[in-house]
Parts: structure tokens; C-alpha cells; sequence
């Protein structure tokens, strides 16, 4: 059920939100084993929350003001259960990120997207399992998996092929535990579980969203975001979690007529051959329908054709957009991210009010690990990104600087010319291996929008990312990337490609 058919069941009074969380609940019980959540609220703290705002709601629709408008002045989620991931400080509940070393940590405050959730009438249910602190603990962790929630299983193939690091949350959407929930990226974590999951999902641009109160990867690339069942509620709930005042939820304030979408197809010919036919049937059926909302495709769809036309940067030529990445990405971009691990960490761990373990570092959490070794996958029982990432001088380092703005540098003369003569990108995806494009958009900050196209059949040899086979029912979809700042437009061209796809 949508977010706005529930809140027009709250304010109908066809139901409660006591009836809501009961029914929350119920489906977290039922659903219990595909280990979606690492905490939940306590059950009679949730239904005197609940309880009240059904007091503010009556109240308000009793008086006059609350007869005219009501669902106006009571906001789009007020009442309704929310999911947030566990690398998201709230006040009353602990912060783990999955880890063992951060067992029964206490922040003391909620994240300021929190307390934007919590302003707007939302119901923090609890928090939902993730990829262990992000997946930044081994380059071979195992997707979905965390010390303190064990493994998510996909919400729509019962498989353990949950994938990451916003596991949980987009578990407990497919699985309708809840209409959304509230996931965090750097590169990869909300876009690749939705994907998989068969769900919905925005990572908004750079910047629009606040990581204050979020344990971080990197403060210059990670975002919180949402994650639903429609581009709708996904449109609703960044409305509130957003740092701006544009009305994401006006889902009709851009058309997509009249638009060019880049077609980008090099992500497909990376798979298998059964997988890219399959994908690419499915994928080509959407882009040729594009016309019928008014919308040209444009075939210049290989990345390294469409870039390797333009000018060389000051450092290097660029024939080819991965000659690039290979530099900036694999090496660059990396060490950006374990340098602002590093300090990050510290810094929100200092203002934490109570971690039992003592660990309150990169330093004191490996060696937390080495003492314990239970804390690390059973699997690949390592943490060299966590010992690479305490290894380097942090953000002081003397390099940090210089390949801050060498990356900025590349992503922008890479990026922004490509939506000199196009809309929006569109492309299949499956996971962050399968695309240069995608990693573009992420290097750039670029809002990035997930919409479900397909499961792979009862079939073997099927292909998700990280090389696993034999996935039935694992989910593909499309992604939609647009320029930097351009959030709305591209929700609501995903709304309309939404729309078409239900005709299919």
C-alpha cells in the first residue's frame, strides 16, 4: 500500500496509526527470517508513539482549520512506520552499523534526517541490517551480511543474494514490511539493493540529503535516500529528508516530452551472453516505447564512443571515458574514501554517549576484531580496508587535497558535457561493475533513480554482480542519472516511464 493510501486511510479513520505499527509488526514477525532488521523498537514504546500522533490527528481534524486541508497541515507521513538503516543515529535505539565492537552503542542524538522524519509525524519502527559499516571492512565481504544481523535474504527471491550495503532496507520494502525505508550510499548501497530487491529508489544528488549523525564512508560522497515501492513515495519521502524546499512529490511539474534520454547499453555487454540477451530484450522493449511519451532515445549509447570525442584534461588524453576511471576510481577515488573513513569515523564515534566496547577509532575497532575473532565474516575473516583505510595520514594526508580536486576535476569535464544535449541517461542495470556510467554519476554526484524492469528467470547460469551464478529471481531494472541538481525532473520522468511499464 502507498504512502498516500495510508495516509488517506489515517485521516478517513478507516484505520489508526496503532492499527499501523500492529500491523508493522506483524509482518516483521512474519517475515523474521530473512533477517531484514538488526533492532526494532520496543512494541509499547511504538504503540504510545503511535497512539499520540492519533491524538494530534484527531484533534486536528476536529477543528475547523483540521476540516479543510487536513492532510495538508498534518504532512504526507505523519502516523506512518519508517525503516532507517543501522548506520543511522537515533536517540533511542543503538547504532551498530552491523559491527560487533559497536554491540549496545548508544549515540545520544537522531541524525538530522531523523529528526526531519521524526518533525514530520514518521514512526522510526527500527533499524534495518546492512553490509557490515557500509562494506568498507573487506574488499570480498559478503553483501548483506553484518556481525549483528546476520544475512539479508533478497525480499523477492528468497536468495541470499540481498546485495548492499542498504540490504535491510530494501528487504523489508520488497518483502512489504513497510512502504519505505530510508538506506545510504557511496557507491553503490542504495541503487544495487533496490535493483535486485524489485524496489524503487533515489540517490539524490550531492548535498541535498544531510550526513550529520550518519556513520560515515566519505563526507564528499555518501548520501542518505529513500527507498520505496513507487516513484511516488520514494518522490514523498525525499520531500521531507531533503535540504531543500522544492516539492519533490509534484510528480507533474516536469514532462518528459520533448526530452533526448542517452541510451547506454555497455553495461549489458559485460554479462554473460544468456544474461545480456535476456536484459537487453527487456531493456530495448522500454526504449522502444520511449516515443510514445515524447521522448527521443539517442543511440550514441557506448560511453567511451560518446566521451572519447572529447578534449583531453590537463593531466592526460582521454580516448576512452575508462581510461579515466581506471586512474581516478581505482586508485584515486579509493584513497579519498579510506582517508575520510578514517576520520570520520573518529569524529562521530567521539560524540557518541556511550560505546561499551571502548572502540572509538579505526585503530581500537581492527583491534577489537583481531581480540574477537567472531566479529569478522565467517567467510573471508579480514578487514584489509578497514587496516588500509588506518594506514593512511587521514584528511591531512598530503595527497588527500590534490586528489580531492583531481577527481572533482575528471568527473565534471567527463560528466557535464553529456547532458549538454541530453536529458536524462537511461540504461539496465544489475550492479555497480556493470556500468561506467553509473560510476560517472557518482564520481559527479549526479542523482541516480532505480525503477524494477525484471527478475531473471528459473533458470541457471543467471548472473547478479561480484561473478554469483545460478540467481533466479534476483531482480534487474533501470536506472535513470540526470545532472547534478536535476532530482525533481528525473522523478518525474521516472514516474512516467513507471506509468508506461504498468501498460506493458
Amino acid at each position: 500500500m502507498s504512502i498516500s493510501e495510508l495516509q488517506a486511510g489515517l485521516v478517513s479513520g478507516r484505520w489508526t496509526s496503532v492499527d499501523l505499527v500492529e500491523a508493522h509488526l506483524a509482518k516483521l514477525n512474519q517475515f523474521k527470517h530473512f533477517n531484514a532488521m538488526i533492532f526494532v523498537k520496543d512494541r509499547e514504546r511504538l504503540l504510545s508513539e503511535a497512539a499520540s500522533l492519533d491524538k494530534e490527528r484527531a484533534a486536528l481534524l476536529s477543528s475547523q482549520e483540521g476540516n479543510k486541508g487536513s492532510t495538508d497541515a498534518l504532512g504526507k507521513l505523519h502516523g506512518i512506520p519508517v525503516i532507517v538503516k543501522d548506520n543511522i543515529c537515533t536517540v533511542d535505539m543503538p547504532t551498530t552499523a552491523g559491527a560487533l565492537a559497536l554491540k549496545d552503542a548508544e549515540s545520544g542524538f537522531d541524525a538530522e534526517i531523523v529528526c526531519k522524519l521524526k518533525s514530520a509525524g514518521a514512526i522510526i519502527l527500527g533499524k534495518s541490517n546492512l553490509t557490515e559499516l557500509a562494506n568498507f571492512v573487506d574488499t570480498h565481504h559478503t553483501w548483506g551480511w553484518s556481525c549483528m544481523g546476520g544475512q539479508t535474504m533478497n525480499g523477492i527471491s528468497g536468495s541470499a543474494h540481498a546485495s548492499g550495503s542498504s540490504s535491510g532496507s530494501a528487504c523489508a520494502v520488497a518483502l512489504g514490511i513497510c512502504s519505505y525505508a530510508i538506506g545510504t550510499e557511496t557507491h553503490g548501497s542504495i541503487i544495487c539493493p533496490s535493483v535486485q530487491q524489485g524496489i524503487v529508489s533515489i540517490k539524490p544528488s550531492r548535498g541535498l540529503c544531510s550526513n550529520t549523525g550518519i556513520i560515515p564512508i566519505s563526507t564528499t560522497f555518501d548520501t542518505a535516500g529513500p527507498m520505496g515501492r513507487t516513484t511516488e513515495d520514494v518522490a514523498v519521502v525525499l520531500e521531507t529528508l531533503s535540504n531543500s524546499d522544492e516539492q519533490f512529490s509534484n510528480l507533474d511539474a516536469y514532462s518528459i516530452k520533448g526530452t533526448r534520454a542517452g541510451v547506454a547499453l555497455k553495461c549489458i555487454s559485460k554479462l554473460g551472453e544468456n544474461d545480456s540477451a535476456y536484459v537487453v530484450y527487456n531493456f530495448m522493449k522500454v526504449v522502444g516505447q520511449l516515443h510514445t511519451l515524447g521522448c527521443t532515445p539517442v543511440h550514441e549509447i557506448l560511453e567511451d564512443k560518446l566521451l572519447s570525442k572529447r578534449a583531453s584534461t590537463s593531466y592526460r588524453p582521454l580516448s576512452a571515458i575508462d581510461d579515466a576511471l581506471n586512474e581516478s576510481i581505482n586508485k584515486d577515488y579509493f584513497h579519498i574514501l579510506k582517508s575520510e573513513f578514517k576520520d570520520g569515523l573518529a569524529d562521530i564515534l567521539a560524540k557518541f554517549h556511550s560505546v561499551p566496547s571502548n572502540v572509538r577509532d579505526l585503530a581500537s575497532l581492527i583491534a577489537f576484531n583481531r581480540e574477537n575473532p567472531e566479529a569478522l565474516n565467517p567467510i573471508t575473516k579480514n578487514q584489509e580496508i578497514l587496516v588500509e583505510s588506518n594506514d593512511t595520514h587521514g584528511i591531512s594526508g598530503a595527497n588527500y587535497k590534490h586528489l580531492l580536486e583531481r577527481v572533482d576535476y575528471i568527473s565534471k569535464t567527463i560528466t557535464d558535457p553529456i547532458f549538454d544535449d541530453l536529458d536524462f541517461v537511461l540504461t539496465a542495470f544489475i550492479g555497480p561493475d556493470d556500468s561506467t556510467i553509473y560510476n560517472l554519476a557518482i564520481l559527479s554526484g549526479s542523482p541516480i533513480v532505480t525503477i524494477p524492469l525484471g527478475k531473471f528467470p528459473d533458470a541457471p547460469s543467471y548472473r547478479t554482480f561480484h561473478g554469483f551464478t545460478n540467481c533466479p529471481g534476483v531482480g534487474f531494472g533501470l536506472i535513470l542519472i540526470g545532472k547534478h541538481g536535476d532530482d525533481h525532473k528525473l522523478l518525474c520522468y521516472a514516474k512516467q516511464i513507471e506509468d508506461m511499464l504498468q501498460q506493458f
